[in-house]
């Protein structure tokens, strides 16, 4: 008995539909590989979008794991801006040095 006659005949275990379930994923993972759990992550958050039951939770869940994501780019990028300028001001220091030095050659070579 399918999952559709099992709803049709008010018998709503859920295991008719979990066995469906893993027989469609698997079926999409071996014939389409990684690409499936992406599609199919798009159509349960579409799913749960669409029911009015579901809509507040699953935006909750998709609106927290996109602030969460963008904070994580925020924190990478404010410390490889920190690293970047950290090491341009010690070249910049270092070649400060060397022409102060190369300089106060060039005036002894002068002079002399």
């Amino acid at each position: 008995m399918s999952w559709l006659e099992s709803i049709n005949q008010w018998d709503y275990t859920a295991a008719p539909i979990k066995e469906w379930f893993e027989n469609t994923v698997g079926f999409h993972l071996a014939v389409w590989g990684w690409p499936a759990y992406v599609v199919i992550g798009a159509l349960i958050i579409a799913a749960g979008l669409r029911f009015p039951a579901t809509r507040g939770m699953t935006s909750l869940l998709v609106n927290s794991i996109v602030r969460m994501l963008q904070n994580i780019i925020q924190l990478v990028v404010s410390l490889l801006l920190v690293q970047f300028t950290g090491f341009l001001a010690r070249v910049l220091l270092a070649q400060f040095h060397r022409s102060r030095r190369w300089l106060a050659e060039m005036l002894d070579k002068a002079k002399g």
